[in-house]
């Protein structure tokens, strides 16, 4: 038995639906990526939470969880401690070093009936000056009410610059709790505050930013835009395969 002859490339045809898939595709994606940008940039901002204090969301020697990036108010003391510099940051592009003072939150303030320490982010300035506790800042003195927000602490490691620290100050290799307890009184809140206030020789850290949520709604129609270009690609796929040839014959003319 002959076997069925292939049939001719019909090179019109096939031209035609390579162009129309790639204006589809071409057209469906980019309608996806628009829509895609417009769910990033028109999600609906998000200002912080107002400040509250601190023994509502947060007590000392507990996981912060969801205490995390809110707003909070503290008044307290300032430890008479030795404050930590944390080399190794930047801020604002600038190689940065970090002041932590410990705050003992005195026990009606605690929401535990216990005085317990807080790790305060003071401020910061640019690394390698030798900067202490300026103790003549009123802002270092007596009791002190502090806004700011609380961040996640980091984990410990093992490096520390090796010129010696400014007096009162020492080298702290990241902004670790776990680091901190071992040098200042207990109990220790499990986050560490950022202070808006900074001092004269340390200055203040942003305030905590709006956020945007994410717009789901464009998002799908991204998805749709996406899923439609494939569709119009497979398609035409299947055209060109079912009618880009002429129809086979055997070498009989069957």
């Amino acid at each position: 038995m002959t076997p069925p002859l292939r049939g001719r490339i019909l090179w019109g045809r096939v031209v035609a639906g390579v162009l129309v898939a790639v204006v589809a595709v071409v057209a469906c994606g980019a309608l996806g990526w628009w829509q895609w940008s417009r769910a990033q940039t028109t999600g609906r901002v998000v200002e912080p939470e107002p400040a509250v204090a601190i023994a509502d969301v947060l007590r000392p020697a507990e996981s912060a969880g969801a205490a995390l990036g809110r707003q909070v108010t503290v008044t307290g003391e300032w430890a008479d401690e030795d404050a930590a510099v944390v080399t190794g940051r930047e801020v604002d592009g600038v190689a940065a070093q970090m002041l932590v003072r410990a705050l003992t939150v005195p026990a009606d303030a605690t929401g535990t009936g216990e005085a317990a320490t807080l790790a305060v982010v003071v401020g910061w300035q640019p690394e390698g000056e030798v900067t202490g506790v300026d103790l003549d800042d009123p802002a270092m003195e007596g009791p002190v009410t502090l806004e700011g927000y609380l961040r996640t602490p980091e984990a410990s490691m093992a490096s520390s610059p090796s010129q010696a620290p400014a007096e009162g100050t020492f080298w702290a290799s990241a902004l670790a709790t776990s680091e901190l307890a071992q040098v200042w009184p207990a109990p220790l809140y499990g986050a560490l505050l950022v202070s808006y206030e900074g001092t004269e020789s340390w200055a203040a850290l942003e305030p905590l930013p709006a956020t945007t949520e994410f717009n789901f709604r464009s998002a799908a129609y991204a998805i749709e835009w996406w899923l439609f270009g494939a569709f119009a690609l497979f398609i035409t796929v299947r055209w060109m395969r079912d009618n880009g040839r002429v129809p086979p014959t055997r070498e009989d003319g069957a």
